[in-house]
């Protein structure tokens, strides 16, 4: 593949585009990211340029794009959250994100690959998924050039949030609850391959939609278990119901100050929407990468709200 042209990444100082341009970076592309962070920590220098994100200037943001062999979209919301400036959500993140492809559109960008999510439905209940559905359906039905991802759980680096915070939990709690059971599958899929997965999908002149999935299927259970073996801990693995796994996020969520977990997030992974069934595109195994983090792993807690706002 050429790297040649503009390359532009929404978020790079955040998780999934940080990785997707340190993937451009390490193929000498250049780069160019679009960010409401301005204030978080630039890992890159000078290598990247910057730009804000403000959907409001929709003629600055077409100049930003201007010109762009690719653009790379990460740009979503985790939950609603409406608390006077700090104002954020599903519906807005629609609005935004159709914003975002209408100005790659009359920007003359090439290609769009889009971070969507694994199992995204027009017809489910939880808007993170419903809103995901909708901008998919809304690039199919576009003249846009586009490869649609679908990451299911995504691991590794140290900014990520779900699996450090399960072990920071791990390291602090004598008793870790799963929801019912804990036979419900998933298929955890490492950052760094799901980057590779987007750049690679950059190169591809067809439409296409990839499930981006690691090589390794668990059941939740399975691997809370590895994952607390792993650090060397000894924990009693119960399952709760639902209500109460509830009720445990929301006190956790109160002393910390975040969003632990939302109800939908606890339905999501019951219904099996982190797994596909798919073939793996990625590579990176994550029984092997938790014997490689282990000593660091949940050693501080990730507070994502804080980092959101």
């Amino acid at each position: 593949m050429s790297y040649a042209g503009l390359h532009v990444v929404t978020g790079a100082f955040g998780y999934t585009g940080r990785y997707i341009a340190g993937e451009l970076l390490r193929h000498r592309g250049k780069v160019r990211t679009l960010t409401n962070s301005l204030h978080r920590n630039n890992p890159f220098g000078g290598a990247i340029e910057v730009h804000p994100i403000d959907f409001a200037d929709q003629d600055r943001l077409v100049g930003s794009l201007r010109g762009a062999s690719v653009l790379y979209n990460t740009y979503w919301v985790r939950y609603d959250y409406r608390r006077g400036e700090h104002d954020f959500g599903y519906e807005l993140a629609v609005e935004n994100t159709r914003i975002l492809f209408d100005c790659a559109r009359r920007a003359e960008v090439g290609r769009i690959v889009h971070v969507s999510v694994a199992n995204a439905s027009a017809y489910s209940d939880w808007d993170y998924f419903r809103g995901k559905a909708l901008l998919e359906k809304d690039l199919q039905e576009s003249e846009l050039s586009h490869a649609i991802v679908r990451p299911t759980v995504v691991f590794g680096g140290p900014e990520n949030v779900l699996i450090n915070n399960i072990g920071w939990l791990l390291r602090h709690l004598p008793v870790f609850g799963v929801f019912g059971r804990g036979d419900y599958r998933l298929t955890p899929v490492h950052v760094e391959d799901v980057a590779r997965i987007c750049v690679d999908a950059a190169k591809d002149e067809r439409n296409v939609l990839l499930n981006a999935v690691g090589p390794e299927t668990f059941s939740y259970r399975e691997m809370i278990h590895l994952m607390a073996e792993a650090m060397g801990l000894r924990r009693l693995i119960v399952p709760v119901p639902d209500f109460m796994a509830m009720l445990a996020g929301r006190i956790l969520g109160f002393l910390l100050r975040d969003i632990v977990i939302t109800g939908h997030e606890i339905a999501g992974i019951r219904n099996e929407l982190m797994y596909t069934g798919t073939d793996p595109l990625g590579t990176i195994s994550f029984t092997e990468w938790l014997h490689t983090e282990a000593d660091t792993l949940g050693r501080t807690y990730t507070n994502d709200l804080e980092r959101r706002r």
